[in-house]
């Protein structure tokens, strides 16, 4: 019987190669069920002008295969971005039945991949996409590419779940990344030799963007084709007894990463200062800055009811604000009478 190349146990579609039984077989995937989800991120392919002589498979983790056949001759390559599929891929054996001779496939991104001899009216043979992700590569090799074929994902991804996320080292309870900022400050006076009270006010408002992410493979790999949902506990920013601040738990709750938002902070107060007071006013919040890895489960599921569960690391980064603060300071001395009623200075905001 022929020695058909190894095909990989998956949700994959059906064994589809050209060329011939020379050579050793090979196979070369990633997309392992209950263990990974890589993708082929790259090809390069060595050729001549009869036969394709080595191809190279760059997954989605960076790592490469092993260059199966050949590499002389003439080189072409073709990179995926996240979220580019195949739309059609086509293969030429070489005339005689003994290699593959021309390999062609194009992408929804608009890229054309076209490499090998010249098979002008020759007849060639269109592989059967599935979901158009492309997840690995079979054949034969020895000097040369003697049959070679494709593994597609056979149904497109339509749910990322992202759960049991632990953090390393746990952030409840630490004050790394906490820190004070400042949204505006000003000082007000009331000069000795005034006859009345001086009214201050001290209002105004301010925004910040708020973060979230949650990295790793599988979202880096499948976030353009479809939303990740997490289950993780998120954080804010409470204050200790001593007057210090730390991550607390704001509980488990289920989200989609990337997030930001804009929130809003306002700020009002005001008094009156009898002649010779002074004070300082400003208004500020801690904000909150992590980065920091974890573990998690992934569990990818398929159109064509296939689901994938797997652990995975991960880094997560947020920024986050606590509860803006308006602090009065009383000048601790009277000096001379001041010309300036009012010094105001704020901090990232153009006036």
């Amino acid at each position: 019987m022929p020695d058909w190349p190894p095909y990989p146990s998956g949700p994959f579609t059906d064994e589809f190669v050209v060329g011939g039984f020379g050579g050793s077989p090979f196979q070369t995937c990633k997309w392992v069920t209950n263990q990974s989800a890589l993708i082929v991120k790259a090809l390069d392919v060595w050729y001549n002008t009869s036969t394709l002589r080595g191809i190279q498979v760059t997954f989605s983790d960076n790592s490469r295969s092993p260059v199966f056949g050949s590499q002389s001759d003439s080189h072409g390559s073709v990179t995926f971005s996240p979220g580019e599929v195949i739309t059609s891929l086509t293969l030429w054996g070489n005339g005689v039945g003994t290699r593959t001779g021309r390999i062609r496939l194009t992408t929804n991104a608009g890229q054309t991949f076209d490499v090998g001899k010249n098979t002008s009216g020759k007849r060639g043979y269109d592989a059967g996409l599935g979901s158009g992700i492309l997840v690995g590569m079979v054949g034969r090799s020895g000097k040369d590419i003697d049959m070679l074929g494709p593994v597609f994902l056979n149904g497109a991804v339509t749910s990322i779940s992202i759960s049991n996320v632990t953090y390393h080292p746990p952030l409840v309870g630490t004050t790394g990344g906490i820190s004070q900022i400042i949204f505006d400050e000003a000082h007000y006076y009331n000069p000795p030799n005034s006859t009345r009270d001086f009214p201050w006010d001290f209002s105004n408002s301010d925004t910040r963007t708020t973060s979230t992410s949650f990295t790793q493979s599988t979202s880096t790999t499948y976030g353009a084709f479809v939303t990740v949902g997490v289950t993780a506990k998120l954080f804010g920013i409470g204050a200790r007894a001593d007057g210090t601040f730390e991550w607390q738990s704001t509980g488990t709750q289920k989200t989609i990463t990337p997030m930001s938002s804009v929130r809003s902070f306002s700020w009002s107060a005001s008094g009156d200062l009898a002649p010779g007071q002074g004070l300082t006013a400003t208004s500020l919040c801690q904000q909150g800055v992590v980065h920091t890895n974890y573990t998690s489960t992934v569990t990818l599921e398929l159109s064509d009811g296939a689901i994938s569960t797997y652990n995975e690391p991960g880094v997560f980064n947020t920024v986050i604000y606590g509860q803006e603060q308006v602090k009065v300071q009383p000048d601790a001395q009277l000096g001379e009478p001041r010309k300036t009623v009012e010094c105001h200075r704020r901090w990232g905001i153009k006036e």
